[in-house]
């Protein structure tokens, strides 16, 4: 009897296992979405492997000397992190890193390394390795999204929902190839944390189970804190979800001590670091989070010790008392003052004045285009969901509305943050998808003995072939439609670098070429032993410091805003104005870049100069703001064209090689040359090819490089970089 029960036990140890249709068909769609997210990613490679954009070069360099000191002295070597000047940039002062870097982003970027190279056996260097992480991390992230719309609704709307995150422009335009920056892993932490918490409700789960959730959902808010300040958001609508919870069909004590945990972890692990630092507990993150919390426990009292007819009534009286304390408690001056960045989140009527701030494309208030490029198809589906929610008073409910109402809002304000409303539309039209497709397609009871039976049954199911067709035409619309907005054209786009940062779908070698000729061709250090320090716009100073290998007076971090508003004064001043505060900040070179187009005029050698697409010839207003000066002396009523006065009186005028030709009409695709001196409304102007500042010149500034698009002029785009060497 023993040796049959054995060889039954062998059989069914041997046999194939059960895998459910569903589940498959899950797998594999969950398969098809990671897969569609990298290619979207991945997609700019095709004009060169780089890192993106300007901040990336920093956290790669931060990242490397993690990576470095750990190679030196184990994981002893992590701890000369947060006693770090970096003396590379902002010269002579340098930067104290940990305080005003995003250690999160540095630390997670250079372990998952040290891992995958040490552990894993991957053989990959590091730039390569952050080229591709936001790649990777961003698939992820679709993965955690399903997970997370899976618990809150279904399956169903959970795969819409990590489809929507594989291919929405925003959050493709911020987590691309090369884009090792704060979003990609900020957001997946929180989306990730947020699945964590929402599980503590499982019914089946163990009480330790629950404590783990708990404390690793705080684990990764806290995380998510330290690698972007965006991530507060997510603080708020935890505070506002503890805030909704007694009003819901929730258990109130699991969401008293479970939430307590989290918050306790969330807090305390952010105020381990010196970004946020202690200051979160105090901040408006920590009083969402602790008030929120405040607020549940207070209601969780209220419930055990007053009649349930007279609960709501005095969770009025707590909702009062608690506004009333918040009055009070902002009135000491206790909460932080809030940087124009946040005011302007926080308040749609508030534009922030400081003209820093206004001159960054990321701060700018999105259009109503990029809203229907972006969500178009998506609207109903997600309005839809709204609706549907709104009739629940799940835990789960509350979090998606929380979620997506704060996220609409606070998207309005800045481009940046329509990641966030990214996240809430595919999490509403997931939601929402179900929801509709669940009625649509639901099996039908009538019988089809009869032939009128049956011509109903025949009805619905053409109604239902109808139905999934347009679904599926609508979420696929704005992938290929319209032409040039959609979603594959948003992710066919260079990184920064590749494209000498001037928003071409075309490789341009011209910064590469510069940061390689400052690398090699430009010493370390002058004789008397000061590092050679170039002089150029904030936008390109990490480039400089780390493709060029040399010090900087500002870059992207803009930690000094008086040392910009000096860089700007430098460009717009009389030339010896501009070189004296060149000297004051013991500069050796200067570096200018200029876009626009050239060509030959028609029966003619002589070749004519368009300027004006990203370069300091595009930037020059925000110079003349930011330095303080007053822009109608310098420009025309449209706040761009130079006047005469721009040319003949400023520093940056006499950089650029060109001098004033004429006047042109933009006609559709054409210029009607008019040969006019004056300006009028709509004119253009051209120029010609003018080097002030020749190479074998006396001074004050001899030119030391031109890149090749200037150089070697062909007609068509130019983004020409020149580096003068100070002459002392």
């Amino acid at each position: 009897m023993g040796s049959i029960i054995s060889m039954s036990q062998w059989r069914k140890a041997l046999q194939r296992p059960t895998v459910r249709r569903s589940t498959i068909i899950i797998a594999l769609a969950l398969i098809a979405i990671f897969s569609a997210a990298i290619m979207m990613r991945i997609y700019p490679a095709k004009y060169g492997f780089y890192l993106h954009e300007f901040d990336p070069y920093f956290d790669y360099r931060a990242t490397n000397f993690l990576v470095d000191h750990f190679d030196q002295k184990g994981i002893a070597g992590f701890a000369d992190y947060f006693s770090w000047k970096d003396y590379g940039t902002w010269y002579p002062e340098g930067r104290d890193v940990a305080r005003t870097s995003q250690e999160g982003l540095h630390f997670t970027g250079a372990i998952t390394y040290l891992i995958a190279r040490n552990i894993l056996g991957i053989s990959i260097t590091l730039y390569d390795y952050l080229v591709l992480f936001p790649v990777f991390i961003g698939a992820l992230t679709t993965l955690v999204t399903y997970l997370l719309v899976r618990k809150i609704s279904s399956a169903s709307a959970g795969l819409l929902a990590g489809l929507v995150i594989a291919f929405s422009p925003p959050i493709i335009q911020r987590g691309a190839l090369g884009w090792f920056k704060s979003e990609p892993l900020a957001l997946f932490l929180a989306v990730a944390g947020s699945y964590l918490f929402l599980t503590i409700y499982d019914e089946r789960a163990s009480r330790l189970s629950q404590v783990i959730r708990a404390g690793s959902a705080g684990l990764m808010l806290g995380l998510a804190n330290t690698a972007w300040g965006g991530s507060m958001y997510f603080n708020a609508v935890f505070g506002g979800l503890f805030v909704l919870a007694p009003f819901l069909k929730v258990d109130l004590k699991r969401t008293v001590y479970l939430g307590s945990l989290f918050t306790a972890t969330n807090l305390i692990f952010s105020a381990a670091f010196p970004r946020p630092g202690p200051e979160i507990i105090s901040g408006l993150a920590g009083i969402a989070l602790l008030g929120g919390l405040l607020f549940s426990t207070a209601a969780y009292s209220v419930k055990s010790l007053v009649d349930p007819k007279d609960y709501s009534r005095t969770l009025l009286k707590v909702i009062f008392l608690a506004v009333l304390g918040l009055a009070v408690y902002a009135s000491l001056g206790s909460i932080p003052s809030l940087g124009g960045r946040y005011q302007t989140v926080l308040d749609p009527f508030f534009r922030s004045n400081n003209p820093l701030v206004q001159s960054v494309a990321e701060h700018q208030t999105p259009t109503g285009a990029e809203y229907l490029s972006s969500y178009l198809a998506l609207t109903f589906l997600a309005g839809f969901g709204a609706l549907m929610m709104m009739r629940k008073r799940t835990i789960y409910a509350g979090f998606t509305l929380v979620l997506a109402i704060g996220a609409l809002y606070v998207s309005g304000s800045f481009a940046r943050l329509m990641v966030y409303s990214s996240v809430a539309f595919a999490i509403l039209a997931g939601i929402g998808l179900h929801e509709l497709t669940s009625t649509m397609l639901r099996p039908s009871t009538t019988s089809s003995v009869t032939k009128k039976k049956f011509k109903i049954g025949e009805t619905r199911t053409a109604m239902k072939l109808v139905y999934s067709i347009f679904i599926i035409v609508i979420i696929s619309l704005p992938v290929a439609f319209p032409l040039q907005t959609n979603w594959l054209q948003t992710a066919d786009a260079p990184v920064s670098i590749a494209d000498a940062s001037t928003n071409y779908r075309a490789t341009i070698p011209d910064w590469l070429e510069t940061l390689s000729w400052i690398n090699h061709s430009t010493p370390p250090y002058q004789p008397d032993g000061k590092p050679t320090v170039m002089a150029a716009w904030w936008d390109y100073g990490y480039w400089i410091t780390v493709m060029g290998n040399r010090t900087s007076l500002a870059d992207n971090a803009t930690i000094n805003t008086t040392r910009i508003a000096q860089i700007g004064q430098m460009f717009i001043s009389d030339e010896k104005t501009g070189m004296k505060i060149l000297h004051d900040l013991k500069a050796d070179y200067v570096v200018i870049f200029v876009v626009g187009q050239s060509f030959t005029l028609q029966g003619s050698t002589q070749r004519i100069y368009l300027l004006g697409n990203a370069g300091d010839e595009s930037k020059k207003q925000w110079f003349m703001k930011i330095g303080g000066f007053d822009t109608t002396k310098y420009l025309e009523n449209d706040e761009f064209t130079p006047k005469p006065y721009f040319w003949d009186n400023t520093f940056l005028g006499k950089m650029m090689p060109f001098t004033f030709a004429s006047y042109v009409e933009p006609q559709g695709n054409q210029l009607q040359f008019t040969n006019a001196t004056q300006y009028q409304n709509g004119f253009q102007s051209t120029y010609f090819y003018d080097m002030k500042y020749s190479a074998d010149g006396q001074g004050p500034l001899r030119l030391a490089f031109m890149s090749s698009s200037l150089a070697q002029p062909q007609d068509g785009l130019f983004a020409g970089v020149i580096v003068y060497q100070i002459v002392k």
